[in-house]
């Protein structure tokens, strides 16, 4: 599942995009689900993109497993935990620790959700990156 495209910016960090287009930067923290890359993608764009994929994934009765980014595991979490993210506008914070598997658990009005940490490092100042790593990438 192929993460958002950053268009111009694809493969910058956040930190090189701040240094490149300040504005842009400001425009996309101030609207983190609705800021459309230039020629690129915004969460909206995502979620229109995945909608067949969680139409199959509601249709599974086996075990699923899913590898992807941040990004578009946060989409997919916040529309199959409905239950607990009341807002899609809060889908692009949820918080997907790096090194974590979700074991997500249909049941009749919704999901449960659990976490297993698969490599213990301590996370940076966002909560999810590792100290001492690079920025991630702009997605």
């Amino acid at each position: 599942l192929d993460e958002i495209h950053a268009g111009i910016f694809d493969g910058m960090t956040y930190a090189e995009i701040e240094a490149a287009d300040p504005e842009e930067f400001a425009m996309r923290k101030k609207d983190k689900l609705g800021y459309r890359y230039p020629r690129g993608e915004s969460y909206l764009d995502v979620f229109q993109r995945l909608d067949t994929i969680i139409h199959e994934l509601e249709r599974q009765r086996d075990h699923v497993l899913i590898i992807a980014h941040q990004g578009i595991l946060r989409i997919l979490l916040g529309y199959l935990m409905w239950n607990e993210v009341k807002d899609r506008e809060e889908c692009p914070h949820i918080s997907i620790p790096l090194n974590t598997l979700k074991c997500l658990k249909p049941h009749a009005y919704g999901c449960t959700c659990e976490s297993l940490c698969l490599l213990k490092k301590e996370a940076g100042p966002d909560g999810q990156t590792e100290p001492c790593a690079p920025d991630p990438p702009s997605h």
